[in-house]
């Protein structure tokens, strides 16, 4: 007898679309500011976020959580990009380097506790790498290697306080170079404007500073006070 039903040809389903959306950030916003607080209790430190400098501490506040709005506020004047540095500039006593200084110790604790380094970043003072630089050539148990500052990210305190090494040789200058040119992540706080800072350090690195980093300006008087 012969079989006159056809066979059906099996229909291919393709797979589902699944469309992906942005992984979040690794630290969200609610343990950052958590641990934020935490630090300003533990240093003992009187940092007030206020009216007059909320948008621009809530700005770098979102920078270092990755959030694609951190310039929501308009904070940063030239182009903004969280694949750029953070070079704050402004009045004394503002908050500037206690600002990045507490967000350094939020980072140590969470690379410390969750093995994430997203807040993650070393730090030195444009006067002590100068400084520790002198005693390098002076002291054959010195640890200090200069070019130790060329990799991953880094913060330079107080740029433009510091001498110039050996009373010739501009070393922030060479640091920004060198930085700039491997495309590292750099933080920077200074009471120079950019036009101050590339008047000492040349045109070279001036012409440089929008590339390296969202420069934000915060004036205001000193809490010190």
């Amino acid at each position: 007898m012969i079989n006159t039903v056809k066979e059906k040809k099996a229909i291919k389903i393709p797979p589902p679309v699944i469309r992906l959306s942005k992984p979040a950030p690794l630290i969200n916003k609610q343990l950052f500011w958590h641990l934020f607080l935490k630090q300003v209790a533990l240093q003992k430190i009187d940092f007030k976020i206020e009216k007059h400098n909320e948008k621009i501490v809530y700005c770098v506040f979102r920078y270092f959580l990755q959030m694609e709005n951190f310039n929501e506020y308009g904070i940063i004047k030239n182009k903004a990009s969280l694949s750029k540095g953070l070079l704050v500039y402004g009045d004394y006593g503002v908050g500037k380097s206690t600002l990045f200084d507490l967000i350094h110790e939020v980072g140590k604790e969470i690379i410390k506790t969750f093995h994430i380094a997203q807040l993650w970043f070393p730090r030195i003072s444009a006067i002590s790498m100068v400084t520790q630089y002198h005693q390098s050539h002076k002291d054959p148990s010195s640890t200090f290697v200069l070019q130790d500052n060329y990799k991953a990210k880094l913060f330079i305190d107080d740029l433009g306080k510091e001498e110039k090494a050996f009373n010739r040789e501009e070393l922030i200058e060479k640091v920004l170079f060198e930085r700039h040119r491997r495309k590292r992540k750099t933080f920077v706080t200074t009471n120079d404007t950019p036009s101050a800072i590339a008047k000492r350090y040349g045109a070279h690195i001036g012409d440089r500073l929008p590339e390296m980093f969202n420069i934000i300006k915060w004036e205001g008087g000193s809490w010190r006070e």
